[in-house]
């Protein structure tokens, strides 16, 4: 078995490795990326509730409880990663915040109910298409009041939004594009 782990890099849980097997499909947003984020991020999170939809490692879920987040919902479809954030999430005792959902995203956002001040988006870069990933999102009406979209593509994505829909940050990295979107 090929491991391979991401860090979380501020809080309370700083440090702390995410070990993971190691898969071409599977693509953890990178050091610098996180820490772009999460300083976007910093004076807001505490205390919110977040979506780590297509969660992945879970990294950016983690990170978020690690600086105070009060409640992460992680939704991984591919059980082998789904099982290591939970096993993540054990040995940091984040027990009480969190809600982990063994299911497809796209299926999970017919059923959900739960709103979120902000939702953590990186799919795999070639299995979909962004702007109608977002316009299910923004359809599903999980995002409270004044909440917050993170979306991580690849550079070159193509993305249309509606004229209600503003992109507050925009940094590309390498060959990923951050955005956070309101």
């Amino acid at each position: 078995m090929n491991t391979s782990s991401i860090r979380i890099i501020g809080g309370r849980n700083k440090s702390y490795r995410i070990v993971f097997r190691a898969s071409p499909d599977l693509r953890p947003t990178s050091d610098r990326a996180k820490e772009t984020l999460f300083s976007w991020l910093q004076f807001e999170i505490e205390n919110k509730s977040c979506l780590d939809l297509f969660a992945g490692t879970g990294g950016l879920g983690l990170e978020a409880l690690s600086r105070g987040a009060k409640h992460v919902t992680f939704v991984e479809k591919e059980k082998v990663l789904h099982l290591n954030i939970l096993k993540n999430i054990n040995r940091l005792g984040h027990k009480n915040n969190i809600e982990i959902i063994h299911n497809d995203a796209f299926r999970w956002l017919k059923t959900n109910k739960r709103t979120f001040d902000y939702i953590f988006l990186d799919p795999p870069f070639d299995k979909v298409e962004y702007t109608g990933l977002l316009s299910k999102i923004y359809e599903s009406k999980i995002i409270n009041d004044g909440g917050k979209v993170f979306l991580e593509t690849n550079k070159q994505a193509k993305l249309k939004l509606s004229d209600s829909r503003k992109i507050l940050k925009n940094k590309i990295i390498g060959d990923v594009r951050l955005m956070i979107l309101q």
